[in-house]
């Protein structure tokens, strides 16, 4: 562990925080993009047992509801360039995984020694600053919603649900059949979609569909009832009527604008 706040520059415009209590240092503006890495060993006793990664501005990170004396952090700031790539990484808690935390606990709290110690912290912030971007833009971190009353096993089987339906879209997937391929119950999968992406799993899987057929569209001379049939449509009326709603065109008309039209509000 360490005692007092250790600030650290990776590279021009992106600072290191390590202390405790996780609130960001002063900063001029408080949209300035933070990544917080909190860890927090009190909770079962095991180390590492609570580690939770946000992402937004320094005004999402200076709650002081949100700290606490037992939890040690290491905050990213990233300013001009590494602003932009910090918002790129989203918004929200997530989980930090095994790996992500003992990346956070190296830097936090490594236990080389001597004249390399620095030098060591300051790699393992490089590659949990690199990690963490990684995950982020494959859709690997997992979200940490407290509100929707899912463990953190089960957000992860959310998670395998989302990717399943991104995977296998264009198949006539079933409730059943996702729930159980995941692991979770109807009830779970449902209230947890709507809860944590903010919609159904059969708006979910509508909207793989759709943009899959969108893109189709444009990219290919294909008739319309083949783009539908591979976007896991079974016959073309009820592609046609799912691609207006969402679109405000027919296939056909959509085609023929090149995809260049607002989608439809409802």
């Amino acid at each position: 562990m360490i005692d007092a706040p250790l600030h650290l520059t990776l590279e021009p415009g992106l600072r290191v925080l390590i202390g405790r209590a996780g609130r960001p240092p002063l900063i001029e503006s408080a949209n300035v993009r933070v990544m917080r890495c909190t860890l927090d060993w009190e909770g079962s006793g095991r180390r590492g047992a609570q580690a939770i990664l946000s992402l937004g501005t320094a005004a999402d990170m200076d709650n002081p509801s949100d700290r606490s004396a037992t939890s040690l952090t290491v905050i990213f700031i990233g300013e001009g360039p590494f602003g932009g790539i910090l918002a790129g990484a989203g918004d929200g808690d997530f989980y930090m995984g095994d790996r992500l935390a003992a990346l956070a606990t190296a830097a936090a709290a490594p236990t080389i020694q001597g004249a390399a110690r620095d030098m060591y912290r300051r790699a393992k912030c490089q590659e949990l600053f690199c990690e963490i971007l990684e995950a982020a833009e494959r859709g690997d971190l997992v979200p940490h919603t407290p509100s929707a009353g899912l463990s953190r096993a089960e957000m992860e089987r959310l998670m395998t649900a989302r990717r399943l339906i991104a995977d296998r879209f264009d198949e006539k997937l079933t409730l059943d059949q996702i729930a159980r391929t995941a692991g979770l119950n109807r009830t779970k999968l449902t209230q947890g979609f709507r809860e944590v992406f903010g919609q159904s799993v059969a708006d979910c899987l509508a909207d793989q569909r759709l943009s899959r057929a969108a893109r189709d569209l444009t990219s290919s001379d294909r008739p319309v009832s083949v783009v539908g049939y591979d976007a896991g449509y079974l016959n073309n009326a009820s592609f046609a009527r799912a691609f207006t709603r969402r679109y405000g065109l027919c296939p056909s008309d959509y085609r023929r604008a090149g995809g260049q039209v607002a989608l439809n509000a409802a």
